[in-house]
């Protein structure tokens, strides 16, 4: 989970290359807002727009978007690919909006890196009308054939072993660990929404090769911490890398099991 501010940083870097890496937001968003049924003419708010998949799911559908993000780089661009579109950078904690501004609020792939998701969606209960729809995608983490990697991962940059700090009084370690779907329900529930339903959804993506399935995973976080290494680890990891991807494409393939949940609720 991430403050704001850190989002702000992350994302403007990214915005160039954004759904080229998450390749998957497009698709996601076009469902969750299939999921979401809007009407035409509905009043819609993107939280955490980025460069737009749910923006421009919606605008197909005869809605009026506004759009706002952490990062200024990511509303601008989207805002000057669609200038029909309302769009601001924002803390979807403290929304600049008036009490039952929206027919609909919709986050994609936004509550999981959220440092206060509770608040988001208090924030988001208020700016829909009574009767009003949130919904919202969340990814499924799971390891999968991928276990290897994991374990590679785990022996190269193992976490410290120390134990860290309990639990904030009252809350479970499910509370303060990575985001469920289970648990996402339950606080759409404690925030006031009603009628909350959930759908899944999986998106396999084939890889050819090892060398393509280190390619792959450079830009999504793999450069990042394979340059923390001293050179002969990283030469090492790369090679042990590309064995243990050897050994899953002789093993049935290379295949990524992308999977997410697609959550709806409703404002009384």
């Amino acid at each position: 989970m991430v403050s704001a501010a850190q989002a702000r940083e992350k994302y403007d870097q990214l915005v160039d290359r954004y759904e080229e890496i998450f390749f998957y937001v497009g698709t996601v968003g076009q469902r969750l807002v299939e999921f979401a049924a809007p009407v035409p003419g509905s009043r819609v708010l993107d939280v955490g727009a980025g460069r737009g998949a749910v923006t421009r799911a919606a605008l197909g559908l005869g809605c009026a978007v506004t759009a706002i993000d952490a990062s200024p780089k990511m509303i601008a661009r989207l805002v000057e690919d669609h200038p029909e579109v309302t769009g601001a950078a924002m803390d979807a904690a403290h929304l600049d909006f008036a009490d039952g501004a929206f027919d609909l609020a919709a986050a994609g792939f936004v509550v999981q890196v959220l440092d206060d998701p509770a608040a988001v969606l208090g924030e988001v209960h208020r700016v829909l009308r009574p009767g009003g729809i949130i919904a919202l995608s969340l990814e499924t983490q799971s390891v999968g054939r991928l276990g290897w990697f994991q374990d590679l991962t785990l022996e190269f940059f193992a976490p410290s072993t120390e134990a860290g700090p309990p639990p904030p009084a009252g809350e479970s370690a499910e509370q303060t660990g990575p985001l469920t779907h289970d648990r996402l329900d339950a606080l759409l529930a404690e925030t006031g929404f009603a009628d909350v339903e959930r759908l899944s959804i999986e998106m396999p993506v084939p890889i050819a090769d090892p060398p393509a399935l280190w390619d792959w995973l450079l830009p999504r976080g793999l450069a990042e911490i394979h340059g923390t290494l001293p050179e002969d680890r990283r030469a090492e990891f790369h090679t042990r890398f590309l064995a243990g991807a050897q050994t899953m494409h002789d093993d049935g393939g290379i295949t990524l099991d992308f999977a997410a949940t697609l959550h709806r609720a409703r404002r009384p």
